[in-house]
């Protein structure tokens, strides 16, 4: 799409990042925020009770800028859906973005991903594609490298708050994120689907790198939580119908009808057989890069029971998150 420098000009936009404990990567989002062509019209930062350096460093970085920037602090950590709504509130932006505090803009990712919603009044946010780079992969802990390992060297598309635009008064309209329902996950699919009802969703080519915080404290026992914490929030999600079709379904719940084909196979021998296979299969593929990265580490050992111990895990939560309704965790 065409970029008119005067166009970007007649709307005012406000960015919100949030911001949890993001020390090692606050100041790289921050700098290649600040270096688009495009200068933004205000920024706010929501300390969501970050208990590191996260807020001293944009502070220090911020006030050499020529920008205007508020911070907001929660005397007690709120979650994304309510950190992204105090930002809203304040925000005097006709459009809206929300940012994480853990990505690398590409140029122009800023005017590319405003410029379908000056050029269409139809549209009612726009989203990127984020990209997730094997040499920073490769910095990652172990149990890390597995969480991020079916992403690696793809081009992921889609509204999930990393780099998304919206009109500020259609977000007012819907009530903002659905922060009672959705505390840390599923609000993203959540505002999608209601968002529709306003207006279009538009995918830009607005480029972001995903470099994540490469803590070395990321155990085991965090990759299991955040798989608890996904599995409700998709829970949730159906049970307030927030899905688009069958297809959408399988592909989120795609470990839970794994398992169940598993279990039910028990009363038949060669269904066993076969469902036997396809789960092999399944603990394999699902963190291959770090059978082929990290053969020499002796965790490799139990990364496949580990893998099927998540069927488990998505079964279960899932089914808690549909019979509350709630993503809580």
């Amino acid at each position: 799409m065409k970029i008119n420098a005067k166009d970007l000009s007649i709307v005012k936009v406000s960015v919100i990042i949030p911001v949890h404990n993001a020390e090692s990567t606050i100041l790289k989002t921050l700098k290649s925020l600040v270096n688009q062509k495009k200068h933004f019209d205000e920024l706010i930062i929501v300390n969501d009770f970050s208990q590191d350096k996260s807020i001293s460093i944009a502070n220090c970085f911020l006030s050499k800028e020529h920008l205007k920037y508020k911070i907001i602090n929660h005397e007690k950590i709120e979650g994304l859906s309510a950190s992204y709504n105090k930002g809203i509130k304040k925000a005097r932006g006709e459009l809206v973005i929300t940012m994480h505090a853990d990505v690398i803009l590409e140029p122009e990712a800023l005017p590319l991903l405003i410029s379908p919603l000056i050029n269409n009044k139809k549209v009612v946010a726009t989203y990127h594609q984020a990209v997730y780079p094997l040499s920073v992969w490769k910095k990652y802990p172990f149990w890390q490298k597995c969480l991020f390992s079916r992403l690696v060297g793809k081009n992921h598309f889609g509204l999930d708050g990393k780099f998304d635009c919206f009109r500020r008064l259609s977000l007012l309209d819907i009530g903002l994120f659905d922060g009672k329902t959705f505390k840390k996950a599923g609000e993203d699919s959540d505002i999608v689907y209601r968002l529709r009802q306003k207006g279009k969703i538009v995918k830009t080519e607005a480029k972001i790198i995903h470099i994540h915080n490469a803590s070395p404290k990321f155990s085991l026992r965090d990759y299991i939580y955040k798989h608890k914490q996904y599995a409700e929030a998709q829970g949730a999600l159906l049970r307030h119908r927030r899905y688009f079709g069958i297809s959408d379904i399988i592909k989120s719940f795609f470990r839970e009808f794994l398992l169940t084909a598993l279990l039910l196979s028990l009363i038949s021998p060669y269904s066993l057989v076969v469902m036997v296979i396809l789960v092999s299969a399944y603990t394999y593929f699902y963190t291959k890069l770090v059978y082929q990265y990290e053969i020499k580490n002796l965790r490799i050992v139990i990364l496949p029971f580990i893998n099927f111990y998540l069927l488990f895990i998505s079964l279960i939560y899932s089914l808690k998150g549909f019979m509350y309704g709630k993503q809580q965790i």
